[in-house]
């Protein structure tokens, strides 16, 4: 039994998340926390396609960055995504010589079996994650500066404990104060 786009849809359903069908894949999008794209919105386009008649699931996220072909710092740009790859082994960046355009992406066979439900959430959970977490590096890379995953990955999980304690304290940053004012927590 191969994947259907329907089932995919059904997975977003159950979780209660946005998006649109089109002709042969779903888009949806995420608010992130570190990753701002070309216009400075904190959010991640992502497209489930599934292709080959079902046996074959990707999840992508297309024009995360771009980067010119003759670019002064493709050293620190290709060793930074490379190292991303290296450390998250779920996702792998494409780069599109011809346009620049840099993309992760998590694909994979799923021949004659479906795709589980929760094989679906861990791929486009980690898929938000890990571009979130390791944003600050890349983009470090792409203006030419070294770029420093360990540092990246320490601010991303700086952020994961503000929320916990955020979470913990009931408070729901997506939600404004009564009072309108920042929230202040006191040791």
């Amino acid at each position: 039994m191969a994947t259907k786009l329907s089932t995919i849809e059904s997975y977003l359903i159950a979780e209660r998340l946005k998006y649109s069908v089109h002709d042969d894949y779903i888009r949806t999008s995420f608010a992130t926390d570190l990753y701002r794209d070309q216009d400075g919105d904190a959010s991640v386009f992502i497209i489930a396609r599934v292709e080959e008649d079902g046996e074959y699931f990707k999840l992508m996220a297309p024009n995360l960055y771009h980067y010119p072909p003759d670019g002064p710092n493709a050293g620190w740009v290709w060793r930074t995504l490379l190292g991303v790859c290296w450390r998250s082994k779920l996702i792998k960046y494409e780069y599109d010589e011809r346009d620049g355009e840099i993309r992760a992406i998590v694909e994979f066979p799923v021949e004659d079996a479906e795709l589980g439900p929760r094989q679906f959430m861990r791929c486009l959970n980690g898929l938000v994650q890990i571009i979130d977490e390791y944003h600050p590096a890349i983009a470090a890379a792409l203006s030419g500066g070294p770029a420093s995953l360990d540092d990246a990955e320490e601010t991303a999980d700086n952020v994961r404990r503000a929320e916990r304690i955020l979470k913990a304290a009931g408070v729901d940053r997506a939600r404004p104060s009564a009072a309108g004012s920042a929230v202040r927590l006191e040791e």
